[in-house]
């Protein structure tokens, strides 16, 4: 797994892995465990309600037994694949305006919602609003929210390599390739 890198983090041991209520040390050993506690909570939600408060109470409740940070917005900023992500001292703001744009959602078709998908994984993936976790949260929160709108969806049926290729793709130029990786999932 894959997760950001900050130099001189607060939240790390020195070997970088993350700093956990298990005292895990390797990062092999704690992706197992990240692994063994999400799965066994994830099957659980269910969300109706799609506020800021609820994005963050999922992080919450899927990390809470592993992480002190759970349920709070990234204070450090963080490198991904050698990409700074959004400056922790905006994340909130971005997050904000992004969540202001979700209440009016209307979605027709399987192309707007493949857009619609694109274009705010996208934004999430940038901001990155957590200090780990971002993925599984944004991925869970959006199946929730499109189920919501009445569309079956899951990220369980995309090739995680193209996801990558085109997420990094859309933070340089567009959301084209991204788009076309959810039409795929169709």
């Amino acid at each position: 797994m894959s997760r950001p890198f900050t130099a001189d983090s607060l939240w790390t041991y020195p070997n970088g892995v993350l700093k956990n209520k298990f005292d895990i040390k390797d990062s092999s050993e704690l992706d197992l465990k990240e692994k063994e506690i999400v799965n066994n909570k994830i099957l659980d939600i269910n969300l109706d309600s799609f506020e800021l408060s609820d994005f963050m109470n999922l992080h919450r409740y899927l990390f809470s037994d592993l992480y002190d940070f759970a349920g709070k917005l990234r204070d450090e900023n963080i490198v991904m694949d050698g990409i700074l992500l959004c400056k922790a001292a905006v994340v909130e703001l971005c997050l904000t305006d992004l969540f202001s744009t979700l209440k009016d959602i209307k979605i027709n078709s399987t192309d707007e919602l493949c857009e619609f998908l694109a274009y705010y994984y996208s934004e999430f993936s940038v901001i990155a609003p957590f200090r780990d976790g971002n993925e599984i949260v944004v991925r869970k929160f959006l199946e929730e929210f499109v189920k919501n709108l009445g569309f079956d969806f899951s990220f369980d049926n995309m090739d995680d390599d193209e996801l990558k290729e085109a997420i990094i793709y859309s933070f340089y130029h567009d959301t084209s390739k991204l788009i076309n990786v959810f039409k795929k999932a169709f």
